[in-house]
């Protein structure tokens, strides 16, 4: 339960003191980031038995019947439907919110990573939301523009060429010296 919830959660999406990195400014956006989405769209899906006057009626995902007695799942922010419990799950990554905090948008259920992900990009290399107007978008993914480093040498590589390698970007020289196989006849790294 407490990996699901990190992962659903990241606790550096809601509270800078997981984010050192910080400047004052995208401080205080992510402070009022947070507080916008907790007082608009946080809520927790509730697991209780279908009560009688909902006998009959449709999960709102799938739309199968729920019977009175029933396992399902009310949420509060979305009106008085019910959900079966395997239904109750981040649009986008599909993982079970059952008793977990949920977060919607237009309808729609979300954990909060993929909520927070609706409204900023997350970067690649440390997994916080990037609050700064600038940002680097490589190999559809996006870095904090200090973040766009060599994985081995940590070079920043922002306008240079690089190869990815195991996902993470590499520079040219680190990539021959460490990677790349020699030429049969030559020797040298072939780049």
């Amino acid at each position: 339960r407490t990996r699901a919830l990190l992962q659903q959660l990241p606790p550096q999406d809601c509270d800078e003191r997981y984010c050192p990195g910080l400047a004052e400014e995208e401080r205080r956006q992510l402070r009022a980031f947070s507080a916008r989405r907790r007082q608009e769209a946080l809520g927790q899906g509730l697991a209780c038995p279908v009560p009688g006057p909902c006998h009959g009626c449709p999960c709102r995902k799938c739309g199968r019947r729920l019977n009175k007695g029933d396992p399902g799942i009310s949420a509060s922010r979305l009106g008085d439907q019910f959900w079966h419990p395997s239904c109750f799950s981040c649009h986008f990554c599909h993982q079970q919110l059952v008793d977990l905090i949920y977060f919607q948008q237009d309808g729609r259920i979300y954990c909060g990573r993929h909520h927070a992900e609706l409204f900023r990009p997350r970067c690649a290399s440390c997994d916080q939301l990037i609050f700064m107007e600038e940002c680097i978008e490589a190999e559809g993914r996006r870095w904090h523009l200090e973040h766009f480093c060599c994985l081995e040498c940590d070079e920043p590589l922002r306008g240079q060429r690089y190869v990815m390698r195991s996902g993470r970007p590499c520079c040219r020289g680190c990539f021959e010296s460490f990677f790349a196989e020699p030429c049969q006849a030559c020797g040298d790294p072939i780049g």
